[in-house]
């Protein structure tokens, strides 16, 4: 009897510390509690299988087919492992190789994505980005089979995103990294500021036609967002998002054609209009969760002789993953961290 009392009283003490703990937090950045549950106490463990591949639209090659060509990756899919604990979200995603079409046709693709995401205030968010992909094909718009392989050429991405959510009782946290859940429904506006470096290099001197040596681009981009969470019901959610945005594109082209030896610089600085939307689906009990995503890209520009490496996509993303009880020595490491950083 008294082992039962006791252990009644240890998990009364331990729900009325993690209370006290919630109403501390949202007393000192000023939200509802009412409105937002956090989890910052648990280790997030998350798994993604999503089509968000890129393509790469590059002009001013000789073609049979119009003056553009479309390099496609011989991959679909993505596998995403994430990890998430109090500020901090890390995440690293490849491709499998089982997804991919035959690659003595279509040639082989690596891939590799690495993401940093953390808060600098409760409101205040920071992206960092890099992607690299190896190996692509030139797509025909009349056959089924590539008009070219370019297995050597190479693209990467590093950037990154800041960006502001006004609303304290929005979190933006329940629709990205799981460590809060939303119980009550409400929206935000979202201004951000995206910049991207993008580099490609390819290795590859064709004889006949205007080879594509490298290509050297920036990004910088400008959304005014907003995004809502609903509520179905205690575990059910779903969000729906907004962006849209102009950006700027700064660049350089470098052309050989060996059979005159000559190399052409192609220049470009325009403008471009985007627009990104959102929608999610999710289960999200206490520790388990899972669901899916939409995600929508438009990058329009402005000029023809952009190559585009950030371009328009849609894709979809589903996840399931669990919060497990935090490791005391991770806990000590984070919140020093927290101390000297915040």
């Amino acid at each position: 009897m008294k082992f039962y009392f006791g252990f009644i009283l240890i998990l009364c003490f331990r729900l009325y510390a993690q209370d006290e703990g919630a109403i501390l937090h949202a007393k000192n950045h000023k939200y509802n509690p009412e409105y937002r549950i956090n989890y910052f106490d648990k280790m997030i463990f998350k798994i993604d299988l999503n089509s968000d591949v890129d393509n790469y639209s590059i002009p001013n090659l000789n073609r049979a087919f119009g003056n553009e060509s479309k390099f496609v990756p011989n991959q679909k899919t993505k596998l995403r492992f994430s990890f998430d604990y109090k500020f901090l979200g890390l995440f690293i995603s490849y491709s499998p190789n089982f997804y991919a079409k035959d690659e003595s046709v279509y040639g082989e693709t690596k891939t590799l994505d690495l993401s940093f995401k953390f808060f600098y205030t409760d409101r205040l968010r920071q992206e960092v980005d890099f992607k690299n992909t190896r190996g692509f094909y030139v797509e025909s718009p009349l056959q089924s089979t590539p008009l070219d392989v370019y297995p050597q050429l190479e693209i990467r991405t590093i950037g990154g995103k800041t960006f502001y959510i006004m609303n304290n009782n929005f979190s933006y946290r329940a629709f990205e990294n799981m460590t809060e859940r939303q119980v009550r429904n409400a929206g935000s506006f979202i201004p951000s500021i995206g910049y991207y470096f993008n580099t490609l290099k390819s290795k590859r001197v064709d004889e006949k036609e205007k080879s594509l040596l490298k290509v050297y681009s920036f990004d910088a981009l400008f959304q005014y967002g907003y995004m809502h969470n609903f509520i179905l019901s205690r575990k059910w959610f779903a969000t729906l998002g907004a962006h849209p945005g102009i950006g700027l594109n700064n660049s350089r082209s470098y052309y050989y054609e060996k059979a005159t030896d000559e190399q052409t610089i192609i220049k470009s600085l325009n403008m471009n209009f985007n627009l990104d939307l959102n929608l999610a689906l999710g289960y999200n009990n206490k520790n388990l969760f899972g669901g899916f995503k939409v995600n929508f890209r438009d990058y329009q520009y402005d000029n023809s002789k952009t190559a585009e490496l950030i371009n328009s996509k849609l894709y979809i993303d589903f996840f399931v993953g669990y919060r497990f009880k935090e490791n005391k020595k991770i806990k000590k490491v984070f919140e020093l961290l927290e101390k000297k950083i915040f």
